[in-house]
């Protein structure tokens, strides 16, 4: 039985999208004409691949196995053109495609980039994308195919991630060395960043804010840090992301509390040279990065 490279190509992008409607706009096609599509692969492989929901779309088990195929197949094609480039020359394979990463922004991009930095200068073929997958998603985009690798500080509940242990980070509550700071307002990085809360509800209660406290959203790590400088409220950071010139103390009245860190990716029968080579960079950078930090 074969199978229609178009229709597999309408499973797989709205597979990835979590959207018809997106898909549609990707593939160029109709919502009409992309669910025929895939209509016609669920009657020919006789299975249910997406779920159709208020959410959107989202695979079945059938449908994440068939996902992992393209996967597969991708990269093989991938692998397949960077040796066919050079063929015939001295040069190595060369290697080709998109690197997508996601997670805390703790270590991402600001210890994962570097250390990729100097194999994507030698591979002017290879681009790399962060993406801004909150943490509690990060297991939902790697089974969707949004990101191929995520930086995280849960453990997944998804079938088929792999997990990679990396260290842990240390986390502390910081304050302004220049201004009283407004000791009710508790800096985060959005909405969906649930440090704080995790923080002071692991504390003894003698410390814990008393009443109501506020949150306020900086975006990203450097502007918490930045806001706690201001003395625009006081926030729980890692500990290795504090500079030694930064104007922050360290609140010692709470103590100190650790999170493991893991690399995840999503299980394949075949890994491209790709997908190996961003991560043997990974794994050895993070985990020494946290290393070094744990030693402190």
């Amino acid at each position: 039985m074969a199978l229609s490279q178009d229709q597999l190509d309408a499973f797989g992008a709205v597979a990835r999208a979590g959207s018809f409607t997106r898909a549609a706009r990707e593939l160029h096609l109709s919502q009409p004409a992309l669910s025929r599509r895939i209509t016609n692969l669920e009657q020919q492989l006789e299975t249910v691949l997406l779920v159709r929901g208020r959410a959107g779309a989202t695979p079945t088990d059938a449908g994440r196995r068939l996902l992992g195929y393209l996967d597969a197949q991708r990269a093989l094609e991938a692998d397949l053109v960077g040796d066919l480039s050079v063929r015939g020359s001295t040069a190595a394979p060369t290697y080709r495609g998109v690197v997508r990463i996601a997670g805390v922004s703790s270590l991402v991009p600001g210890v994962a980039l570097p250390a990729l930095a100097p194999f994507l200068r030698e591979h002017p073929m290879v681009q790399i994308e962060i993406h801004r997958e909150v943490e509690r998603r990060l297991a939902d985009a790697l089974v969707a195919d949004r990101i191929d690798f995520a930086v995280a500080q849960d453990t997944a509940d998804a079938v088929g991630i792999v997990e990679v242990p990396l260290g842990v980070e240390e986390f502390v509550l910081v304050e302004s060395k220049l201004h009283v700071a407004r000791r009710d307002v508790f800096l985060d990085v959005s909405p969906n960043d649930t440090t704080t809360a995790w923080f002071l509800g692991a504390q003894p209660a003698r410390v814990r804010p008393r009443g109501s406290w506020t949150r306020s959203f900086m975006h990203d790590e450097l502007g918490i840090l930045l806001g706690v400088e201001l003395g625009l409220g006081r926030a729980v950071k890692p500990r290795h992301t504090i500079p030694s010139a930064a104007a922050v103390r360290v609140d010692t009245s709470f103590r100190s509390l650790t999170r493991p860190v893991v690399l995840q990716y999503r299980q394949q029968r075949f890994y491209s040279r790709l997908h190996q080579a961003i991560a043997a960079l990974l794994e050895p950078a993070l985990r020494g990065y946290l290393g070094r930090g744990s030693r402190r």
